[in-house]
């Protein structure tokens, strides 16, 4: 017994453990500090946090076809008394029972005010809490099982009226709330839905109406079961995120389906924070009617991150109903200004950190925001994150596979 158990304390020594020690360098280096393919868009401001070790990595190295912005920071960036304004135009045709959404992942203390009117009856917005990609419950998978035809997802344009800019700072004691910005809105009356966790949505429109308040239910998350793009696309440690557009406004279906907003507020019960129909003017054209004309008016102050769908559908049994809406965007940004150049790259396509070791660095991507762009797919591109491998650690495995031989061989000259 005493023999056999030497041979396996031999084989444990000799086999089993240097090849761990050769198999645990291998399996990190390909593997868990693998490149990372991060999916981003304009005015995103993302952590880049995924494959990243400052044990085993030496160096982060990032690139990209267009340029963009990265700091490096210790601890976790602090929030800044700027805010970042950004101005959406959109416009939408909705044949009958369709919607359409635009979501955004907005930060806490966030504000999203949209201008909206319609051509036709009908039409409703609601307001959803939900997760990185919104559920749909089959709705989107039905239509295009009905309709067996090939459909367009670009068709509504997105462009920003003016590049992002940056408020001044300001002193958050004498700062104004979102109600207390709509009543300097020159707008003549306000319904404002009070919300749980103290989330707020303010309801303008150019006619007096009376107020009148609501409690909400507790917001839940909901599963993703949705891979990512490719097999290292990373969009989960987001600051800010890009607009996200879908819906099932291609359905051209004669068929009219009567429950078709039940079928939507079942789909989104509990995550609902704001549902409101909105009148119809024949003078909504297009998004220059919000300008000049009265329109219904939302302000949406953010009490907590996560991703917020903006959703519109239209139940007119006769015509397409034409929308438009004009999101103005005020996202909180981090305090960038204290950095020094050589923890910076600015407006670049490639950058490298160097890591400290077992330091709590982290690597924020800010994407500039261009002038304008044609639709969504224009807006994405693609961010190659890096670990440069620490060689004097990864150095430990093979040394001790060396010194296991070696001891080994020591024992049995005993």
């Amino acid at each position: 017994m005493h023999g056999a158990k030497r041979v396996v304390v031999f084989c444990c020594l000799t086999v089993i453990l240097p090849a761990i020690f050769i198999i645990t360098p291998l399996y990190l280096r390909h593997n868990v500090f693998s490149d990372v393919i991060y999916a981003v868009a304009e005015s995103d401001i993302v952590a880049m946090v995924d494959g990243i070790s400052s044990v085993f990595c030496q160096a982060h190295y990032l690139q990209m076809n267009s340029s963009f912005n990265a700091f490096q920071l210790k601890g976790t960036p602090q929030i800044s008394n700027k805010r970042k304004h950004i101005r959406l135009k959109k416009s939408m045709i909705l044949p009958d029972d369709t919607f359409e959404y635009w979501g955004f992942f907005l930060l806490h203390g966030a504000i999203v005010k949209l201008k909206v009117c319609s051509r036709y009856d009908g039409s409703t917005i609601l307001v959803v809490k939900g997760d990185k990609h919104l559920k749909t419950c089959g709705m989107l998978e039905k239509n295009r099982k009905a309709l067996n035809t090939k459909m367009d997802h670009f068709k509504v344009k997105v462009t920003f009226e003016k590049p992002a800019v940056e408020i001044a700072e300001t002193d958050e004691n004498s700062m104004n709330t979102a109600a207390e910005v709509f009543d300097e809105d020159n707008m003549n009356g306000s319904n404002k839905i009070k919300l749980d966790s103290n989330k707020s949505i303010s309801i303008m429109s150019a006619k007096n109406i009376s107020k009148e308040k609501m409690n909400a239910t507790n917001l839940n998350h909901i599963d993703n079961s949705e891979k990512p793009f490719q097999n290292r696309t990373k969009r989960e440690t987001n600051f800010d995120a890009h607009i996200e557009h879908g819906g099932t406004a291609h359905n051209m279906s004669e068929d009219s389906v009567s429950s078709f907003e039940n079928e939507l507020l079942t789909c989104y019960d509990s995550q609902i924070l704001l549902k409101q129909e909105f009148p119809p003017s024949h003078l909504c054209t297009d998004v220059h009617y919000l300008e000049n004309s009265s329109y219904m008016q939302t302000f949406h102050e953010v009490e907590s991150d996560g991703y917020y769908y903006y959703i519109f559908y239209s139940d007119n049994d006769f015509v397409k109903n034409d929308i438009h809406a004009v999101f103005d965007i005020f996202k909180p940004t981090y305090r960038f200004s204290n950095i020094t150049s050589d923890k910076s790259c600015i407006n670049v396509t490639e950058c490298l950190f160097p890591i400290s070791f077992m330091s709590d660095e982290t690597v924020i991507v800010e994407v500039p925001t261009r002038d304008g762009i044609e639709h969504e797919a224009d807006d994405i591109t693609y961010l190659l994150s890096r670990c440069q491998p620490r060689m004097t650690v990864y150095m430990i495995f093979p040394i001790l596979v060396l010194v296991l031989i070696l001891g080994c061989a020591f024992c049995e000259v005993i």
